[in-house]
């Protein structure tokens, strides 16, 4: 952990006096980045949760799953075919009807960036006048405080098939000398520019969709299951700097005695990401089949427009009402 923070302190300071702050400037991730990862982590979980879910031995065995369809599962699993073919009519019966389910499901991450930044420079000057009795000490101090704020709020939405016919380099490929991933591990100082925990969110909802009858939003309980998670993750850098300079007296009248001068630097963000779920009205249709099926569990989807929106409309309200907080708070 203090080999991370030491470099974001070092940073801080470098980067001091940014008229606009920004990820980049301490993460060293920039905010077109930072979405292409959470994206990609749940197209991640989408593939893995599906896939995982066709070709479990167990869901064979107890009727889940049909041997052509867990058949299909690992040809998708050995990339013996591409994800983006992926799509309910591959399947028939109750696998059918499950993939179908959440086929259509809508995504909405809203991103609410705040970057605030302080940097203070003060000094202080001892001044000395000798007499014939005695001397005269009297100081001069200035200050220089600059503190600057930047707040980045912005909406996006998917569906899961959109996400699962992202072409394969969206998420992986190469850059100018190097090869990238943007599918990254947790990060516990800068909780933003890792992995967010999406596919437990993903298999809650999936779960709560089909064994706890999971309803649509308060002021419409009775529509399509809609689920929201509102996380917020702050991080604060300082650190400060305090030179002092001593001088000898070496010739009588005004002398300066010593000098010493503390620059402090600070930076606080405080990253909030709203992501909603929900099932479309085609994929609802599907509920009643698929809920009086016994030990249901786990899949994958794809969008619609309408979904879409009803997931984004999710957010809006949790936004509003402070829905399910989860906050992540990283002191170094």
């Amino acid at each position: 952990m203090l080999q991370r923070i030491l470099p974001l302190i070092a940073t801080v300071f470098l980067a001091g006096c940014a008229i606009r702050p920004l990820p980049e400037q301490v993460a060293g991730v920039s905010t077109p980045v930072i979405v292409k990862q959470i994206r990609c982590e749940t197209r991640q979980a989408v593939r893995d949760l599906a896939l995982g879910w066709l070709t479990a031995d167990e869901n064979q065995a107890n009727g889940r799953v049909d041997a052509r369809a867990r058949a299909i599962g690992l040809e998708f699993l050995n990339d013996q075919r591409p994800i983006q073919q992926f799509q309910p009519k591959l399947f028939t019966g109750h696998v059918r009807d499950v993939v179908e389910t959440f086929y259509n499901t809508g995504v909405a991450y809203t991103f609410d960036l705040e970057m605030t930044e302080e940097n203070n420079l003060n000094t202080e000057i001892n001044l000395l006048k000798p007499f014939t009795t005695s001397n005269l000490t009297f100081g001069i101090k200035g200050k220089a405080d600059r503190s600057r704020k930047n707040e980045r709020i912005f909406t996006l939405t998917d569906t899961f098939s959109g996400l699962l016919k992202l072409p394969e380099h969206y998420c992986s490929g190469a850059s100018i000398g190097r090869s990238y991933s943007h599918l990254v591990p947790p990060n516990y100082v800068y909780p933003i520019t890792g992995n967010i925990g999406v596919r437990g969110f993903m298999i809650d909802f999936i779960n709560m969709t089909i064994f706890e009858n999971l309803g649509g939003p308060k002021d419409k309980p009775e529509g399509p299951p809609t689920l929201v998670d509102a996380l917020e993750f702050q991080t604060e850098v300082s650190g400060s700097l305090t030179p002092k300079i001593a001088f000898t007296q070496v010739v009588p009248g005004l002398q300066v005695v010593d000098a010493a001068f503390t620059g402090e630097a600070v930076r606080r963000d405080l990253h909030k990401i709203t992501m909603g779920l929900a099932v479309s009205d085609p994929g609802g249709r599907n509920l009643q089949l698929v809920r009086v099926f016994p030990s249901m569990s786990l899949v994958s989807t794809r969008p619609g427009t309408s979904s879409e929106a009803r997931a984004a409309e999710a957010v809006n309200q949790a936004l509003t009402l402070k829905l399910f907080r989860t906050t992540v708070v990283v002191r170094p």
